[in-house]
């Protein structure tokens, strides 16, 4: 079996350079799903990838991005050609596509795509109808769930999942919005990182940390009084992530000197400070829409730790899996908050041994990438036996 994947993400380090060419953070939480996803899949089968590198006018230094196609192990990249002008951009784009897959050996072939970006399921599902191929619509978030958008976005991006012969998706809710047709589909929360690169966090002293959206609607204001209501003089609250409106966060931050926005970091840093914290926390307002439709990524790296406890507002999904091994609040409110953090500092070592221990093995067990390497494979093998 041969996996084509369409797709917005990069290699991680392609990622890193290109985010240092924008103006504005790009949404990290896109690139490291698709991206550990393709390298899951990578773990025992050709996965190539044909990428839509994310280019603005507006916000990117870059004047244009170059064709390129580069081999990962078992992964190769084609860097689809981005051009300044928007009018021919795409249609430049969906050229190239087009060329790439005239070249592979579609023998046992299978394409998998993003769902949140228009050119791009455009594209894939053109090209899986002109090479008669099963195609699987990865789903990880909701049309409207995405900054900046509309109505015809949404309504654009569920009309063309009909297309879609399956759907893999983060929430069962989430696969029911997608999926009207009722195709076959598999739901998974997340996956882990099984690589990385340890960066050196001791000049931070004691900490706690949040990475991830840093729009107020998350919660990062709530996690900010809640840590300056603490006092803590011995303990640092470190922020990183995207979405940030500087000068408001500044103000929030005012001159307290044990918080620190550190910005947007890399993977490598991100996980290196996760694993070093005293406790990660998930401060993002529990509501109905958020429960059934997003699964917090940074959360599921908080569950892979060596040392930090987590504090996270209920997640239902998460919830049933890790009910004794994260201290669940029930809101964001500052009180809720400050309480978790409490309980947390509370516990005696080896409590927090073994909760941590705990997380980790079954973090593992569920959202390794060997682990969604084996059912997905099995789910996509289930399309190739239905085209025979």
């Amino acid at each position: 079996m041969k996996i084509i994947y369409f797709t917005t993400a990069c290699q991680k380090e392609d990622y890193v350079s290109l985010s240092s060419a924008w103006r504005c953070s790009l949404n990290t939480s896109i690139q490291n799903l698709h991206n550990r996803l393709i390298r899951s899949l990578a773990l025992t089968h050709e996965v190539e990838v044909i990428s839509f590198r994310p280019f603005s006018r507006r916000f990117c230094t870059l004047r244009k991005l170059e064709a390129e196609s580069k081999q990962e192990g078992k992964i190769i990249w084609h860097y689809l050609p981005v051009k300044r002008p928007r009018t021919i951009r795409f249609v430049s784009m969906r050229i190239q596509a087009k060329k790439l897959m005239s070249k592979m050996n579609l023998k046992d072939a299978i394409i998998l795509t993003e769902t949140l970006n228009p050119n791009v399921i455009k594209c894939s599902t053109q090209l899986a109808r002109k090479h008669s191929l099963p195609i699987i619509g990865v789903c990880h978030n909701t049309p409207s769930g995405i900054r900046n958008t509309g109505r015809s976005y949404t309504t654009y991006l569920l009309n063309k999942a009909e297309d879609l012969s399956g759907f893999i998706a983060s929430t069962y809710e989430l696969n029911d919005l997608f999926n009207k047709g009722h195709r076959a589909y598999l739901t998974f929360s997340g996956i882990l990182e099984n690589k990385y690169q340890e960066v050196d966090c001791s000049k931070y002293g004691k900490y706690f940390y949040y990475d991830g959206n840093l729009d107020e609607k998350f919660g990062i204001y709530d996690l900010i009084e809640a840590f300056k209501s603490l006092n803590l003089e011995d303990i640092k609250l470190l922020i990183s992530g995207y979405h940030v409106k500087e000068e408001k966060l500044s103000e929030a931050i005012e001159n307290n000197s044990n918080i620190i926005y550190l910005g947007k970091q890399n993977v490598d840093t991100v996980l290196s400070l996760i694993n070093n914290a005293i406790i990660n926390i998930n401060p993002r307002p529990y509501s109905e829409d958020y429960d059934r439709y997003l699964i917090p990524d940074n959360l599921i790296d908080y569950l892979d730790s060596d040392n930090a406890l987590i504090v996270s507002v209920k997640n239902h999904r998460l919830n049933k899996d890790f009910s004794d091994n994260v201290i669940w609040v029930n809101s964001s409110d500052i009180d809720d908050l400050v309480k978790g953090i409490q309980d947390c500092l509370n516990l005696d070592s080896n409590q927090r041994d073994i909760m941590v221990r705990r997380a980790k093995t079954d973090a593992n067990r569920l959202f390794s990438m060997s682990a969604i390497n084996k059912k997905t494979i099995a789910f996509l093998r289930l399309f190739l036996k239905q085209k025979e």
